[in-house]
């Protein structure tokens, strides 16, 4: 059961469970609202396995890649890897494992799922974790076409044609992405310095890399509003209004003493919203 564990740890079982949630919600809009087809369970499911096995392979091999700065770091100093409960050699081969699978899962989908896979797995991966991590402040821009993915795939599975409102609403989480990871990365400022990976909230004198979170939150808010043509609006600015909100008065507290606790809590607040969002996106087709 330890081994269990240890592998179930390795895949950042909260990663993928939210990116498997910008899945499902993305695959429901598009099958019910927008696709004019009745859910289909065996589609959903393919495409549910498929996301799994991609993003379960590609944080297993970016623990992999990580493996010697998450030993420096308080927050992922507990990791399978680290611990040793799971050697390098078997991470690796069991991540590419996984990879393959939803590999195989694409091609039997057809084109567009194999690209899909590939801007996914391969943005996260190679631009991120490989190329850009440690080089660049910028660095997390590299991953928001990752974290995108699901969505797309989700939308392009559930029937709908991707242009406009599928591609727009994984660029809502592509915009979303940085602002995530540079609170949690400013909240674990020590972390990132002492392992020298330059995130943009890290490196930046604290007055600017806290105008720099603003601004990324200012236009996470505002591009959250864009896809109002497709819905009843009052319902839908409603609901996004009240997500907005506790967010932007956080971001006003990011000054300080209390500037680390509000960029956890910002960290904290943002996880669930931008599946709240496409869920507000949802409601507010039919009421």
């Amino acid at each position: 059961m330890s081994v269990l564990y240890s592998y179930g740890v390795l895949l950042k079982p909260k990663v993928t469970l939210a990116l498997l949630a910008l899945y499902v919600t993305s695959f429901l809009c598009s099958s019910f609202f927008f696709g004019g087809d009745p859910f289909v369970v065996e589609t959903f499911l393919v495409g549910f396995f498929a996301v799994a096995f991609a993003v379960t392979g590609s944080n297993g091999l970016n623990c992999y890649i990580d493996r010697d700065i998450d030993a420096e770091m308080a927050r992922t100093s507990g990791r399978p890897l680290v611990l040793g409960s799971i050697s390098a050699n078997s991470a690796l081969v069991f991540s590419l494992v996984m990879m393959m699978i939803a590999g195989v899962i694409a091609l039997w989908l057809g084109t567009t799922s194999v690209l899909i896979l590939i801007e996914g797995a391969g943005s996260y991966i190679i631009l991120y974790s490989m190329v850009l991590k440690r080089k660049t402040i910028w660095n997390v821009l590299a991953n928001a076409p990752s974290v995108a993915a699901p969505a797309w795939f989700g939308w392009y599975m559930g029937g709908a044609p991707l242009f406009p409102i599928g591609f727009l609403m994984g660029s809502l989480v592509a915009i979303w992405g940085p602002l995530h990871l540079w609170s949690l990365a400013y909240a674990f400022k020590k972390d990132y310095l002492r392992v020298g990976v330059p995130m943009l909230s890290t490196v930046l004198p604290e007055d600017k890399a806290i105008r720099g979170m603003q601004i990324a939150l200012g236009v996470m808010i505002a591009s959250s509003y864009l896809l109002t043509p497709w819905t009843r609006r009052f319902t839908y600015i409603l609901g996004v209004s009240a997500l907005n909100i506790p967010l932007m008065i956080i971001g006003r507290n990011l000054s300080g003493d209390n500037s680390k606790k509000a960029a956890w809590w910002l960290f904290k607040l943002s996880a669930p919203y931008i599946v709240l969002l496409f869920l507000v996106f949802m409601v507010s087709q039919i009421i």
